[in-house]
């Protein structure tokens, strides 16, 4: 017996006196345009992201399994651009976030106020961590004690998030970034930030594990210019449609290619 295709894509243009048979048909279904790419949607978000697997498992992971941030999809598509092999990462709050970082900065300092998250990622870091438990009210200053400035500073603790973001505009570095996850249940703290002179850019989205959409905000230094991994910005996103002709040149060079569709 022939194994029946694992996808079907196309469109069917019914022949006169044809609608009939179809209907009778158990592999047609009839279903309107924004019904069938609303369905392509699911699947980026469920085979693209393996949001599916994941959010079953209580995992905040990629398709690959891999940890993520518990960021808005279209932030950690924001960042993943980005070469942090040379960064220093200051976070409140650690987690899934913390065993991101580590595969890619070339170091992080994580401040935790939870201890049953601080003995859960003491468990799975690394060297490039340095993991400290504070459940003080001196948790927004922990910053302070470490030498220099950081390069990418996460708010995303439990509690403290105004403190926190005013602690981090003192030691971000040149060209750095501050990003505020749940911003849209922290406008004060958000707009702290950009009236301090950062470039505020909003990420909204769905999250990994959440049934709801939310906002990550990323306030970027008037200097920010992290050097990408690849030789374009942006790069593919999960799920885009990859156009590599020569269409995008200027049209005074020659004529551009038809618009994809």
């Amino acid at each position: 017996m022939n194994e029946p295709p694992k996808a079907y894509w196309g469109s069917y243009t019914f022949q006169p006196g044809e609608a009939d048979q179809l209907e009778r048909r158990p592999d047609v279904v009839s279903i309107s345009r924004g019904e069938l790419f609303l369905a392509t949607c699911c699947d980026i978000l469920r085979n693209g992201h393996g949001f599916v697997a994941a959010t079953n498992a209580g995992t905040p992971s990629d398709v690959h399994g891999r940890w993520i941030p518990l960021f808005t999809y279209p932030c950690i598509e924001y960042i993943r651009q980005f070469d942090l092999a040379q960064k220093r990462i200051f976070e409140w709050g650690s987690g899934a976030s913390t065993l991101y970082w580590m595969e890619r900065a070339q170091s992080v300092v994580s401040v935790e106020n939870n201890p049953q998250w601080f003995e859960r990622v003491s468990q799975m870091k690394n060297d490039r961590v340095q993991l400290i438990l504070d459940e003080s009210d001196g948790f927004p200053f922990e910053i302070r004690k470490h030498d220099g400035l950081f390069d990418v500073i996460v708010v995303d603790g439990y509690g403290y998030r105004y403190d926190c973001a005013i602690e981090a505009i003192k030691k971000l570095a040149p060209g750095g970034m501050i990003i505020l996850d749940n911003s849209d249940w922290h406008p004060m703290t958000a707009g702290a930030l950009k009236k301090s002179g950062l470039i505020q850019v909003d990420f909204s989205g769905f999250k990994v594990t959440e049934s709801h959409t939310s906002t990550t905000s990323v306030f970027l230094h008037r200097e920010f210019n992290f050097p990408t991994i690849d030789p374009i910005q942006p790069s593919y996103c999960v799920g885009a449609k990859r156009w590599l002709s020569g269409w995008d040149r200027p049209y005074s060079a020659q004529p551009p290619e038809p618009r994809p569709k």
